[in-house]
C-alpha cells in the first residue's frame, strides 16, 4: 500500500509540472493560446446553429425540450474541451514517437511510459470550451429539479465516458506499433465523437448502442443531462461504469503488447 501511495505522489508531482510547464508555454505564446481559445469558442458557435434550429422548428423532440437539448451541446462541449486539453495533445503523438524512437526518452525515465504518453501534454487553452460548455448545461438545465443523486450519477457517467473515449482512442492510437502510417485514425475518432452534439434519442437503436458503449462520445454527453433530467437508469449507469473497467483493463494488456513490438531507436 505504501509503494501504491508513493507511486501515486510521484506521478502526481510529475503531472503537477507537466501542467505549469503548460502554462508557461501559453503565457509565453499567448497569440498561440489566445488563437486556440478563440478556435474553440467558435466550434461552440457554429454547433450551435444546427440545435437552434432543431429548438425552434418543434420545441419538444422525442421526449427532449430545447434547453435539454442546449444542454446536452454544453455536455459534448464540456467533454470536448477537457479531451482536446488532456488527450488530444498526447494521443496524437504517439505515431510520432514510434516512428522516429522519440518513445526511447519516455522508456528510460522514472515513470510509467503508457502514462506519459497519455498525459505528457496539456494544452490550456482548449479549456475555453469547457468553460463555454459548462455555461450551456446551467443555462440549458436552468429551472430543471435536479436530485443530489442525480449529480452524482451524472458526474459518474460523464467521467466514465471520458475515461472510455480515452481508452477507445488510445487502442486505436496503439496501431502505430504494427503500421507505419496511422495518423489517419485521429481524424476518424474526431469526425465519429461530433455526433455526441445531439442526444442519442436522436438516433436508431443500433446507433445508440455504439454511441454509449463502443465511441461512448453519447456516455459523457448525452447521459449526464438524461439523469438529471429524466432520472437516473440503474442498469445503464452499471453498464457504462462496466465497460469502463473492461476496456481499461484491455487497453493495459493491449499496451503491453504493442510495447513488445516497439523496436527503439538504438537497437
Amino acid at each position: 500500500m505504501i509503494n501504491i501511495a508513493g507511486h501515486l505522489r510521484r506521478h502526481g508531482r510529475i503531472w503537477r509540472a507537466v501542467a505549469v510547464q503548460a502554462l508557461k508555454r501559453d503565457a509565453q505564446f499567448r497569440a498561440q493560446a489566445w488563437t486556440t481559445a478563440l478556435v474553440a469558442l467558435a466550434e461552440i458557435a457554429t454547433g450551435l446553429i444546427p440545435v437552434l434550429l432543431i429548438i425552434r422548428s418543434s420545441p419538444q423532440l422525442n421526449g427532449w425540450t430545447g434547453g435539454q437539448i442546449i444542454a446536452v451541446t454544453g455536455t459534448f462541449q464540456l467533454a470536448m474541451g477537457l479531451i482536446n486539453a488532456f488527450v488530444a495533445p498526447n494521443l496524437t503523438r504517439i505515431d510520432a514517437y514510434v516512428r522516429t524512437g522519440e518513445l526511447d526518452t519516455v522508456l528510460i525515465r522514472p515513470a510509467s511510459a503508457q502514462w506519459l504518453t497519455t498525459f505528457r501534454w496539456v494544452q490550456p487553452a482548449s479549456l475555453t470550451g469547457a468553460l463555454a460548455g459548462t455555461a450551456l448545461i446551467i443555462v440549458g438545465l436552468w429551472g430543471t429539479p435536479i436530485s443530489p443523486v442525480g449529480v452524482l450519477a451524472a458526474a459518474v457517467v460523464f467521467g466514465c465516458g471520458l475515461a472510455t473515449i480515452a481508452a477507445v482512442w488510445a487502442n486505436l492510437a496503439y496501431l502505430a506499433f504494427w503500421f507505419e502510417a496511422a495518423s489517419f485514425i485521429h481524424n476518424v475518432v474526431l469526425s465519429a465523437l461530433t455526433a455526441g452534439r445531439y442526444p442519442v434519442a436522436f438516433f436508431p437503436s443500433a446507433i445508440r448502442v455504439v454511441l454509449i458503449f463502443v465511441v461512448p462520445i453519447g456516455a459523457a454527453a448525452t447521459l449526464p443531462v438524461q439523469f438529471l433530467s429524466h432520472g437516473v437508469d440503474p442498469v445503464l449507469l452499471a453498464g457504462v461504469v462496466g465497460a469502463a473497467a473492461v476496456i481499461m483493463v484491455l487497453t493495459r494488456l493491449h499496451w503491453r503488447v504493442a510495447l513488445a513490438r516497439y523496436s527503439s531507436a538504438s537497437s
